[in-house]
């Protein structure tokens, strides 16, 4: 049986139990961190049977015996390189192996297919494990919200048990939380998914945008914006720009640099404010 998170010592593997003590323990600090996640809504639990798996793609889509894909929601990419490729087929392979001739269960109700014809969906096994939720727990990849939603709650709790033990992905530097205004660290990483912090100095405003720059230096320090038609969401998310001046902030998406190092993102999810 494959085991990808190749760390010195003893592996570490997690029961359903081990899963709910992480999440109980890391939820007090997410509704601090994340303020818009509420805690009185569940993510789906596995009440569909959809059928028995086939393979799993690279791109750690599920296909099941009768041709449908189930893409889990919320698990960043990897970048495009012969390392960003080892990781993201050793969490392929990991799920392939965790779901080789299981049955796959959703939700109670099945949504509709994206334009790419994959069912996007929380996916478990017929014990109810959580896919997805393993996946972060052990390392083999990030979150990446795409949308708010409960189902963010135990992935982001997961990943932050993942990343205090150094599991997986966080045992490599290489995907350690990028310093705001390190213009060199931020070179290394343009056009790849990160995780990066820093101070809100200042908040910028156009026509139709929002920004807010982590550090002194404009131009060479990262900025995050969001479209100004989201300002309404983001702020029900309680991402409020004004009162984020002087707070430290971690956020995470794709980092473009083409005229300054900058992170569009489209869910308040996307930000931690730190030491709320």
């Amino acid at each position: 049986m494959l085991y990808p998170a190749e760390l010195p010592g003893r592996a570490r593997h997690y029961s359903p139990k081990d899963l709910i003590r992480s999440r109980a323990l890391c939820f007090a600090l997410l509704t601090l961190l994340w303020p818009g996640l509420s805690l009185a809504q569940t993510c789906p639990r596995p009440e569909l049977n959809v059928g028995p798996a086939a393979k799993v793609h690279s791109r750690l889509e599920i296909e099941l015996q009768d041709g449908r894909l189930i893409r889990t929601p919320h698990l960043a990419p990897f970048e495009a390189s012969a390392r960003g490729s080892s990781r993201m087929e050793q969490a392929r392979a990991a799920l392939e192996d965790w779901t080789r001739g299981e049955a796959i269960a959703l939700g109670q109700r099945l949504p509709l297919a994206d334009r790419w014809g994959r069912i996007v969906t929380p996916a478990f096994l017929a014990s109810g494990q959580d896919l997805g939720l393993r996946l972060v727990a052990q390392g083999l990849v990030r979150v990446g919200p795409s949308h708010t939603d409960p189902c963010l709650i135990p992935l982001l709790a997961a990943e932050i048990q993942a990343r205090n033990a150094k599991l997986g992905l966080w045992a490599d530097s290489y995907y350690s939380v990028l310093p705001a205004h390190s213009s060199a660290a931020l070179a290394a990483h343009a056009g790849e998914f990160v995780i990066a912090e820093g101070m809100v100095q200042r908040i910028g405003q156009t026509s139709t945008r929002i920004y807010l720059d982590l550090g002194p230096a404009r131009g060479s320090n990262l900025s995050v914006t969001f479209s100004r038609q989201n300002a309404k969401a983001f702020a029900d998310g309680g991402i409020v720009p004004d009162a984020l001046v002087g707070k430290t902030i971690r956020v995470r998406g794709l980092l473009e640099t083409r005229t300054r190092p900058q992170i569009e993102i489209y869910t308040p999810a996307a930000i931690e404010v730190m030491g709320s």
